[in-house]
């Protein structure tokens, strides 16, 4: 049906509470979904694990952050950074393979979130809630859980299930302060008051919490960092 996909977008909300598991007919459809998703070259350096097992459900929810919805979720998929089959389907042609870097590294976590993003909006669509995990913040503890190989780095999950919750839809930012025709549009000044305004009264907390020095995003870049080098990459 024409623009059904954006009446979904349009409804989006983040599901943290679930009264059902998925058809295992639909997990298959949603799968299908992400990996037809766009990937540069169509080299798809990106490979999902699908985690249902409540074991390993307690362990990944604790690792993020104690998130009981994640603990909680019917079905949980991790989207991974996923050069190790690319390194020996590299190999398997007769070519010797670059040490993977930043130049590998970025083109597929830009791939690992369109996979992700086509995942969502698909278990949406059949009817799903979803909610997006940022692993990026315990890549590292997520793929030793999983035991994941080496240059295998989990970036971003989501949680699937029937939505046991009717909560509102969030704001988003005005459009002046997200588009820019043949340009950048709105000076940044002019942009930023924009996004202050969505967020109220919790402004201020929000930005301390998140983008201050030392806040969430320093804390998780450097851990991110040492992860990414841990697991085999050159940054």
């Amino acid at each position: 049906m024409k623009g059904c996909v954006i009446d979904v977008a349009r409804r989006h909300r983040s599901i943290r509470k679930y009264r059902g598991p998925v058809k295992d007919e639909d997990l298959e459809k949603i799968i299908e979904a992400a990996i037809r998703a766009p990937t540069a070259w169509n080299l798809m350096p990106v490979s999902i694990q699908v985690v249902t097992d409540k074991r390993l459900l307690e362990l990944i929810g604790e690792a993020v952050g104690g998130q009981e919805h994640v603990k909680n979720a019917p079905a949980f998929l991790v989207f991974s950074i996923d050069y190790a089959k690319i390194i020996e389907a590299t190999r398997a042609t007769g070519i010797n393979p670059s040490e993977p870097g930043p130049g590998h590294f970025m083109p597929a976590l830009i791939d690992a979130g369109i996979m992700a993003g086509w995942a969502g909006l698909a278990a949406e669509s059949l009817g799903y809630g979803v909610a997006y995990i940022a692993v990026y913040g315990s890549s590292c503890k997520v793929a030793d859980i999983l035991g994941l190989p080496s240059l295998v780095v989990p970036v971003v999950g989501i949680v699937v299930g029937v939505p046991g919750e009717d909560p509102p839809i969030r704001p988003r930012q005005p459009r002046e302060s997200v588009v820019g025709v043949n340009g950048y549009g709105e000076p940044p000044d002019r942009r930023g008051e924009g996004v202050a305004s969505v967020y109220g009264a919790r402004a201020q907390r929000l930005f301390n919490a998140v983008t201050s020095p030392g806040g969430y995003l320093d804390r998780v870049g450097r851990s991110l960092i040492e992860c990414i080098r841990e697991r085999g990459y050159r940054m």
